[in-house]
């Protein structure tokens, strides 16, 4: 398989766009080209050359420290339903105490992988291939939507909401190569309409959707297009979710329903909750999954999984982060979801231990960690229809998820401003452990109680209130981010 000539070392964005390219000025050793890759100018040159890149891009989402784990711990552990055992591994107390500094790992390898995987998409993106047939149209469009993602993502973590000042300080936008380039932090606004239009683009050239079949008429080989792929509805997912995070309800309502209205996808039935989460191979049914970052047993982060973090031995491996008790028991006894945990007691830990089941080890180190399910969409347009004044249809998507999930539950039938407190509850509910909570609180900018110890009796003895000027609720800039480039700003407070 051709390789790509990208340099996966620094941490700093000065270095990343700098390393590609060798000068050049009369015939030399630098001039030759490596045996074993490809320069820049002769990456990508057939439909091949492009669905192998894309397939790289993928690859590049699965890191620990991005979408394989740390993304989705930050949006629980830093809420109200979840803290750290004491009985840990170390890892991500700082989510926990609320005490990250310039020098976070986390922060900096989210910082270096984001970028990355932009970097890699820019590659892609400004490769000159002509668009001849539908797989290079769909392959053109995964890669804008992956960086319209990572950009969208970029900006939530290190920039402070949308809603809160849309001039202030986002991320630099970056696409294309420039090795002497020290690009500055673009506006939040402009980051979100970069996502946008990236996202956009990307549903333009989109061909297919999940279950269908691409076949590359120069290989002979084809593709499905499972849920490992960002296929055309789950673009829409996407769009939904940042339109949401800026309060753009009617756009948010229309990305939305154009997955319901033409999408074809349904929720997974009660009975098979549980069950849904174990497993490793792609959907192909356009059953609740739509976009999932995946492993298998030849690519994987080996016990660096979600699973690993939350199961403890002798199945798992850490079983580090707990929900509440308070946050289990609002969980009725006929909703399945209440299925996804394991009460039990944990040498060491006081009281009770709820640990969370709901990615099963099946034994091998690895799991999907999903990125747009069709329960999140129905949310997000119930949450819209709320927002523009339509309680009756606010109520029926919400009723959709809620009675799927408890077979015996009559729906939710309030009015007002208690159907935005039913629709955050059962967002809670539903997306928990998937990395949602803390962003309902971030995009909303709601003070919250966030644990970090309880005591025998499971009454919370060690907590911090979070305020939308607390300074961790957002990353700071990597310091040797700003050490490398003169022209990034850091956040305030770090």
């Amino acid at each position: 398989m051709k390789k790509y000539f990208i340099n996966h070392q620094s941490h700093k964005l000065g270095l990343l766009f700098g390393i590609l390219l060798f000068a050049s000025c009369q015939k030399s050793f630098l001039d030759l080209k490596p045996y074993n890759a490809s320069v820049l100018s002769d990456a990508i040159k057939s439909e091949a050359d492009l669905n192998a890149a894309v397939n790289g891009l993928y690859a590049s989402l699965r890191a620990t420290d991005f979408y394989g784990r740390t993304f989705a711990v930050k949006g629980d552990l830093m809420a109200d339903h979840a803290f750290l055992s004491s009985q840990n591994s170390g890892r991500y107390t700082g989510f926990n105490l609320y005490n990250m500094v310039v020098t976070d790992g986390y922060a900096s390898n989210i910082w270096f992988n984001a970028y990355q995987a932009i970097k890699n998409a820019n590659l892609i993106i400004n490769s000159g291939l002509a668009i001849t047939n539908d797989n290079i149209s769909q392959l053109f469009s995964e890669a804008y939507a992956i960086r319209g993602m990572v950009y969208f993502d970029l900006c939530r973590n290190y920039a402070l909401p949308y809603a809160k000042d849309p001039n202030g300080p986002g991320v630099p936008i970056v696409l294309s190569f420039d090795q002497n380039a020290k690009p500055a932090r673009s506006s939040i606004k402009d980051v979100y309409a970069q996502a946008i239009a990236d996202l956009n683009k990307a549903y333009s050239l989109a061909k297919f959707n999940q279950g269908t079949t691409m076949t590359f008429q120069s290989t002979g080989q084809s593709r499905s297009v499972n849920s490992s792929f960002c296929s055309k509805y789950a673009i829409s997912g996407l769009l939904a979710k940042v339109y949401q995070h800026m309060g753009d309800w009617a756009n948010a309502k229309n990305a939305a329903l154009d997955v319901v209205n033409n999408g074809g996808f349904t929720l997974v039935p009660s009975t098979g909750l549980v069950n849904y989460w174990k497993g490793t191979t792609p959907r192909t049914d356009r059953v609740e999954t739509m976009f999932e970052v995946t492993s298998d047993a030849n690519n994987s982060v080996a016990d660096g999984t979600l699973a690993n973090l939350y199961v403890p031995k002798p199945i798992g491996s850490y079983g580090d982060i707990l929900a509440t008790q308070d946050f289990y028991n609002s969980h009725s006894l006929t909703d399945v979801r209440r299925q996804l945990y394991n009460p039990s007691t944990r040498s060491g830990q006081l009281g009770i231990a709820y640990y969370i089941t709901k990615y099963p080890i099946d034994p091998i180190n690895y799991d999907d960690v999903k990125i747009v399910r069709y329960a999140e969409v129905l949310l997000i347009l119930s949450e819209a229809y709320y927002n523009l004044n339509d309680p009756i249809n606010a109520l029926k998507y919400l009723n959709m998820v809620a009675m799927q999930r408890d077979p015996v539950f009559a729906g939710y039938n309030s009015t007002g401003p208690q159907i935005l407190e039913d629709i955050l509850t059962e967002r809670g509910k539903e997306l928990a452990w998937e990395g949602y909570r803390f962003w309902d609180f971030y995009r909303l900018q709601r003070s919250f109680v966030k644990p970090q110890a309880q005591d025998a009796s499971n009454a919370i003895i060690q907590s911090i209130t979070v305020t939308p000027t607390t300074l961790n609720i957002i990353f700071p800039i990597p310091k040797d981010e700003v050490l490398v480039n003169p022209n990034i700003a850091q956040n305030n407070g770090y």
